[in-house]
């Protein structure tokens, strides 16, 4: 398994009996909003389930974390069975579809470049519409509970994640890709910078109106019928 461009201390933290097809960078550090050299980071990656994993009678996880809220300059992981990664994609999970648009990849195999060759496959309007606006508003909805005691950096945090999330939305409904890193990434820490909480929902609500107007390029949904047959194809294909 040849991994490029990852630091030596974090390539001991991967799995040896993982076979991975797809590995990124993630974060605040594939987005371009790390605040510091320290920043942890986020990597996401698609593994495929081994012959007597898919069809022996425990099935092992689908998702595996590793080193979970990693602290400064650490690593964190977390790997989906590409099953699940497509499920994932079909219901439009912003986290799982950037993996899609990493420049470029630690990992990618002839599986890897598969899923990535057919990735318009799994873009439909309906699902991201709802799951991109969906994280957005748990965003603005975190401050709204929390007003009272927010620690300021997850605050600014948590704006920046609100406004890029429509952002990526909608250069996704409306070109069919996402720019990483994002084009103007100063916006976001501007936006961190709004203290008053009255306007920061009228801005999400302006926004949100925006984001639900724009025109897409996509179908409505995912064709399953031809996602099914890529993973039926990525399953021969590993087995």
């Amino acid at each position: 398994m040849k991994i490029v461009g990852m630091k030596e201390q974090f390539k001991k933290l991967i799995p040896t009996n993982l076979d991975i097809c797809l590995l990124g960078l993630q974060g605040s550090r594939m987005l371009g909003l790390q605040q510091s050299e320290d920043a942890d980071w986020d990597y996401r990656g698609v593994f495929c389930f081994k012959k007597e994993e898919l069809f022996g009678l425990h099935r092992p996880k689908e998702t595996i974390e590793i080193n979970k809220e990693a602290g400064d300059n650490e690593a964190e992981f977390v790997f989906h069975e590409v099953g699940k990664f497509l499920e994932l994609c079909l219901k439009g999970n912003p986290s799982v579809l950037h993996l899609l648009f990493v420049p470029k990849f630690n990992i990618k195999n002839d599986i890897g470049d598969l899923i990535i060759k057919n990735k318009n496959l799994l873009l439909g309007e309906k699902p991201i519409r709802q799951a991109f606006a969906g994280y957005a508003l748990s965003q603005i909805l975190y401050l709204k509970r929390n007003h009272k005691f927010p620690a300021r950096q997850k605050k600014e945090k948590h704006i920046r994640h609100c406004f890029r999330l429509f952002d990526c939305g909608q250069e996704l409904l409306e070109t069919g890709k996402i720019t990483l890193p994002l084009k103007n990434p100063q916006k976001y820490f501007e936006l961190q910078k709004i203290e008053d909480e009255e306007t920061l929902v009228k801005l999400f609500e302006q926004r949100d109106r925006e984001f639900q107007a724009c025109k897409s390029i996509l179908p409505k949904f995912a064709d399953e019928f031809l996602v099914n047959k890529l993973l039926i194809k990525i399953r021969e294909q590993s087995l």
